[in-house]
């Protein structure tokens, strides 16, 4: 469907397109003349999502689907049947604890319908002057009963507390800002009024507590597992103090340094003094040795034996109370070296009276000796005291060691109990301020405010009839014209040439029309047809060329009413303006096959019937000569083929056929099946088709530009839309 075609079926529709949209609108108009006045509020709600960062003082990176996320918790909350009862909730408690309608609160005609309508009982819940209490009252009321009155007032559909209604608030976010805008509708400019202002009033509200109550039981959580692990912490110190206590440990490893310190020490000076010691037990056991052979002395003897031994007891005393340190011994120390040096002065003098006693022997020579001897033993004595001493020292260090090592590991175990809790409480503690900095941050965040509070309407809505009517009136005609467009599309009917070339798969030679008041305004119909029967003649003109006279043209149709006598006699009458003769015979009964045509020119001819002859000649060669025809051409017009094929042998003979199709009627299976039954009976490629009662805007396609009244803008159009097309 081209767009000329297109136009042209609006045309033809142009005046159903005009009443049809007027009687709409019309009805529309008086349908939604009387529709209540509305009035409208609004309210403005600065969220800061994303603009108040709280006790966030550096820049942050905005998260876009974080705060599209919290706009659509923002929305749903908003959208919320808990919202909407409460809403409802408080203003039923708004407007029954008035004792007569207030002019910012409710009307006087909405509070008389609600008073003839509230039970006593409901009344009784009433606490004059008392908001709150008369809320709880009714809330504690309402129970999900259809026979509970609050439960039905806000669940079946009152346009007021009703939860559809109030469902109609609407909230929407400005732009990409933080604010909310809340606007609602309503007959009663109070109750739009208060309305709005209670549900920006309870979002708040919720929305804060929800906010806060998240932040609090972060803050409750954290402080209690600060406790716990304080108090794990806590008993773990003292587990470490109780066995410091028990082990008289006053710092561990500060004390297993120093005695690790005096260990090495001990050892390197335990060394010394062994070498210090063997070496003088060697001079001694020389000196020894060479005054007994020199000189015969025995130094070993018993007394010289015992002065040594309380000498050597002396050391040892003298090197133990010095290897302690200890200040407070001093005084013993000074008094065990007195006597060390008394007991040295009697060996000294015990050697002397040796000496004497061998001085006339031996002389100078044996009193250097024995004064060499006298002090390797003073020397020797005093190495093997500390030899003692150091080694006795050595064993108690070790002691030290032995008890020092168990008791490290489990210190060690205690501090790692400790460690461990204190990381835990340090990272508790941590959590925990940033939870009660975040409390804070929400506390400040989620602290909405109103920007633009709701205002008292006190102009209504302009009425929206016009527009009411107006999209009545578009609509009406989109309907109309789809609804047109779909019948054109869905339309079976064999309108056109090529819709019929298309169903039938045979050649269309030709298509007529008929006067009537459809195409009235047409110049002439006729020259439609004249061109029609002059296609005809061409066709059947190359086909009779090698043929005999008459050449036999045979006409069919699948129903009656097709036009076949229409055909013939359009077609006859080409005929003889070519200068030939022409007869029109018919096989069919005596029923009229014009199809209703009244013109009075439509059958010129003589048409002689044989309907009751049709299976007396065998082929034509006998029917022409017994009926003596010697025109050029014979058009034989057979009766509808869901009649049945009277005579199959005659009719297969001719070389030139055609089925006539009416153009008004719809394509169905049972054209096809007589089609192909007709196919079956006649040569191969011997039938045409032939398209009848055609209107002249669908027979363009064959003819080109049909002669019509047109306007001069009706033609330039025409031509414009021609070009671009």
């Amino acid at each position: 469907m081209n767009l000329i075609k297109f136009l042209k079926i609006i045309y033809l529709k142009l005046i159903y397109l005009t009443i049809i949209p007027i009687v709409v609108g019309g009805v529309v108009f008086f349908l939604t003349k009387d529709l209540p006045v509305k009035y409208t509020s609004f309210s403005t709600v600065f969220t800061g999502v994303t603009t108040n960062n709280g006790l966030v003082v550096e820049s942050i990176r905005i998260d876009n689907n974080a705060t599209q996320s919290e706009y659509n918790n923002i929305m749903t909350m908003l959208k919320s049947t808990t919202l909407f009862e409460d809403i409802s909730l408080h203003l039923l408690t708004q407007h029954l604890i008035l004792t007569k309608p207030q002019k910012d609160i409710i009307s006087e005609k909405s509070y008389k319908e609600l008073m003839a309508s509230v039970p006593d009982k409901i009344k009784k819940l009433v606490v004059k002057n008392n908001f709150e209490k008369t809320y709880h009252n009714l809330k504690a009321y309402i129970v999900h009963d259809e026979k509970n009155y609050i439960y039905r007032l806000m669940n079946f559909g009152h346009k007021y507390y009703g939860i559809n209604a109030i469902s109609n608030l609407k909230a929407e976010r400005l732009t990409n800002s933080d604010l909310i805008k809340l606007s609602y509708e309503a007959e009663d400019p109070a109750i739009c009024f208060n309305t709005v202002k209670f549900a920006t009033q309870i979002f708040v509200k919720e929305y804060s507590e929800i906010k806060v109550n998240q932040s609090n039981s972060a803050v409750a959580y954290f402080e209690q597992k600060l406790k716990e692990v304080s108090a794990k912490l806590e008993e773990a110190e003292q587990t470490l103090l109780d066995f410091n206590i028990d082990n008289d440990i006053i710092n561990y490893y500060e004390q297993t340094e120093q005695v690790t310190t005096q260990q090495e020490k001990i050892e390197v000076r335990l060394q010394e003094v062994k070498m210090e010691y063997e070496a003088s037990e060697a001079v001694l056991a020389k000196l020894e040795n060479e005054v007994e052979k020199r000189y015969n002395i025995n130094l070993r003897n018993s007394k010289i034996m015992q002065i040594r031994d309380q000498l050597v007891d002396l050391n040892e005393a003298i090197t133990a109370i010095e290897l302690e340190n200890n200040n407070s011994n001093r005084s013993k120390v000074n008094d065990l070296k007195t006597k060390r040096r008394k007991v040295e002065g009697d060996l000294e003098n015990k050697i002397d009276s040796m000496n004497i006693f061998d001085s006339k022997s031996q002389g100078i020579e044996s009193q250097r000796l024995l004064s060499e001897w006298l002090d390797a033993v003073k020397n020797h004595e005093n190495y093997a005291a500390l030899l003692k001493s150091m080694k006795l020292r050595q064993i108690e260090f070790m002691k030290q060691f032995k008890r020092y090592a168990p008791l490290g590991a489990t210190i060690k175990r205690i501090e790692r109990s400790i460690d461990v809790y204190e990381r835990e409480y340090l990272n508790v503690l941590h959590d925990l301020g940033l939870a009660r900095q975040n409390e804070q941050s929400v506390d400040m965040r989620s602290n909405m405010r109103i920007l633009d509070e709701p205002k008292f309407p006190i102009n209504s809505i302009p009425s929206k009839n016009k527009l009411y009517v107006v999209i009545a009136v578009l609509f009406s005609i989109i309907f109309y014209l789809l609804a047109v467009f779909i019948v054109e599309l869905m339309d079976a009917r064999m309108k056109s040439p090529s819709v019929l070339k298309l169903k039938t798969g045979l050649d269309v030679l030709a298509a007529f029309t008929v006067m009537n008041k459809r195409n009235k305004k047409y110049i002439n119909t006729e020259i439609v047809n004249q061109r029609a029967s002059l296609l005809l003649f061409e066709k059947v003109r190359k086909l009779a060329s090698d043929n005999t006279k008459p050449f036999v043209v045979q006409i069919f149709s699948s129903w009656d009413g097709a036009g076949k006598k229409l055909v013939a006699n359009k077609f006859a009458a080409e005929i003889e303006k070519h200068n030939f003769s022409v007869n029109i015979v018919s096989f069919c009964n005596d029923e009229d096959d014009n199809g209703g045509v009244s013109d009075a020119q439509s059958e010129p001819f003589t048409i002689a019937n044989y309907y009751s002859e049709i299976n007396s000649f065998e082929n034509y060669n006998q029917f022409i000569l017994e009926k003596k025809i010697t025109s050029d051409y014979l058009l034989s017009i057979f009766p509808p083929v869901s009649t049945g094929i009277d005579n199959t042998v005659i009719v297969s003979v001719p070389t030139a056929n055609f089925i006539v199709y009416d153009a008004n009627t719809s394509w169905a299976d049972a054209d096809i099946f007589m089609l192909e039954k007709l196919k079956s009976v006649l040569s191969e490629n011997s039938l045409f088709a032939a398209l009848t009662y055609a209107q002249p805007d669908n027979l363009e396609e064959m003819y080109g530009d049909i002669p019509k009244k047109r306007s001069f803008i009706r033609k330039l159009i025409k031509k414009l839309l021609k070009r671009v097309m």
